[in-house]
């Protein structure tokens, strides 16, 4: 029994303290909003704001604000970025174009060089280097310029062989070892 006695105690003081305690309470803040007297949300954000653990609307708000102002700020920074990238790769394609321009042009100077004989002056050149290595052998002993052509293969001491005067060729040839002598002689037979 002392049980149930406990739950009615516990009854009465919900429904006969506690309940219309809580109705006077909204019916009494329902009447001062409507007369106009207290603006009762207010009143109640504000004793609520005091709370450590509740956080209010306008701090809420106030926190989205800065947040929308730093994302704001962040979105024309990057927006900055792009368009600096963009002008970047604007200018880059730019020196592209032109660099290609310089190919083309460079390539038609090559094939029209190449057409009207150009190669002609490179051939010319390179046969004035030979000759200009062949007065140096003939001005050397005979002795040093076999040992020179030994060094090199049998075709290009014959090319070199075959253009110089007849009396310096011999002085040489006889120089070199006999077998390298009998090739050198049978390449430049042919």
């Amino acid at each position: 029994m002392s049980e149930n006695h406990k739950e009615s105690k516990w009854q009465y003081f919900l429904m006969v303290i506690l309940i219309p305690i809580i109705f006077a309470i909204i019916l009494a803040g329902v009447l001062l909003h409507t007369t106009g007297i207290m603006n009762v949300g207010e009143r109640l954000q504000q004793t609520v704001s005091f709370l450590p653990f509740i956080d209010s609307e306008e701090q809420v708000e106030e926190g989205e604000d800065e947040e929308g102002f730093s994302l704001e700020e962040e979105i024309a920074n990057l927006e900055r970025e792009v368009s600096s990238y963009a002008s970047q790769i604007y200018q880059l394609e730019l020196d592209l174009e032109d660099r290609e321009a310089q190919i083309t042009l460079l390539e038609d100077q090559l094939s029209t060089m190449e057409e009207h004989g150009e190669d002609v002056i490179d051939e010319d050149i390179v046969v004035t280097d030979i000759k200009e290595i062949i007065r140096t052998l003939e001005a050397m002993s005979a002795s040093k310029a076999a040992n020179i052509l030994s060094e090199m293969t049998n075709e290009e001491a014959a090319t070199y062989l075959r253009m110089m005067k007849v009396d310096t060729k011999s002085q040489i040839i006889s120089r070199l070892d006999p077998a390298d002598a009998a090739e050198i002689i049978t390449i430049l037979s042919e």
